[in-house]
């Protein structure tokens, strides 16, 4: 657990050493991304935000009670779909040119960073499938596990089995995640590599999941109180993406650079 913490407390203060470059690395196409989704909201719904939807329970035809979204239009889902692509695209980016000034100190006096096809659609792809299969992993057993704890009427504890879903969710990406830097910098590493490459840090990287949930739920836990459904709110929730984005890149930069290139952690 302590080599760990020195993992995630060095992605940390790489932002914070480099917070002038982390800014000109991504505030721009943060900010394009932040504009370009809200814009999209306002046009199609008419609102700045989407919420999340209210969930009521109703009895259909047969009888039976089902949960159903209202008040959830396509115009809201398109807005929403539309929104998380401009920010998928735009995170590929930032993460990529951030990988590279980590490893190799490659800098640019550009508003925007270099934009290279072949890179972030490598990036964009292998991001959709390593998070594809995951997810695939997970699903059967957990929906298992779901079920029994269910038939038990164990229900009090489904909150702590949805925390170690995510954090399974998280061991498994940064097992497979170093095929992300490794396109940054245009080397060749296939998924079945990257498990092979962090198996003797398999602890450590189970320790170093746990720290991102901690921080992810901490983090939506204060955006949630300082957040109003408003212009501040939507800055306020802008500036935490930004945090959990840039300290999301730097962990795969230091892991790779530790476990690929032999990089001390100090």
């Amino acid at each position: 657990m302590l080599l760990s913490w020195k993992i995630f407390k060095k992605s940390v203060l790489i932002v914070l050493d480099n917070l002038k470059e982390a800014f000109r690395v991504s505030g721009a196409i943060f900010v394009a991304a932040v504009f370009a989704s809200s814009a999209l909201n306002v046009f199609l719904t008419g609102d700045l935000t989407i919420g999340a939807p209210d969930i009521q329970a109703v009895t259909n035809t047969n009888g039976q009670d089902q949960l159903v979204a209202l008040n959830f239009s396509s115009q809201k889902i398109t807005a929403l779909m539309g929104g998380n692509l401009i920010f998928f695209i735009a995170m590929s980016w930032i993460a990529i040119a951030w990988h590279r000034f980590i490893l190799i100190e490659e800098s640019t006096n550009h508003i925007f960073p270099i934009w290279n096809n072949s890179r972030i659609i490598k990036y964009s792809i292998k991001t959709i499938a390593i998070v594809t299969s995951v997810i695939f992993l997970l699903i059967i057993p957990f929906s298992m596990i779901n079920i029994f704890i269910n038939s038990l009427g164990l229900v009090l504890i489904l909150p702590a089995v949805n925390i170690l879903l995510f954090i399974s969710f998280y061991y498994l990406f940064f097992r497979a995640g170093l095929v992300l830097p490794s396109i940054a910098l245009d080397e060749t590493m296939s998924i079945k590599q990257s498990f092979f490459e962090t198996k003797a840090m398999s602890k450590d990287i189970w320790g170093l999941a746990v720290i991102v949930i901690v921080m992810i739920l901490g983090i939506g836990v204060i955006s949630g109180i300082l957040a109003p459904n408003n212009i501040i709110g939507v800055l306020v929730t802008s500036l935490f993406q930004w945090i959990v984005v840039m300290v999301s890149a730097s962990l795969m930069t230091t892991l790779y650079g530790h476990i690929i290139e032999r990089r001390p952690i100090l």
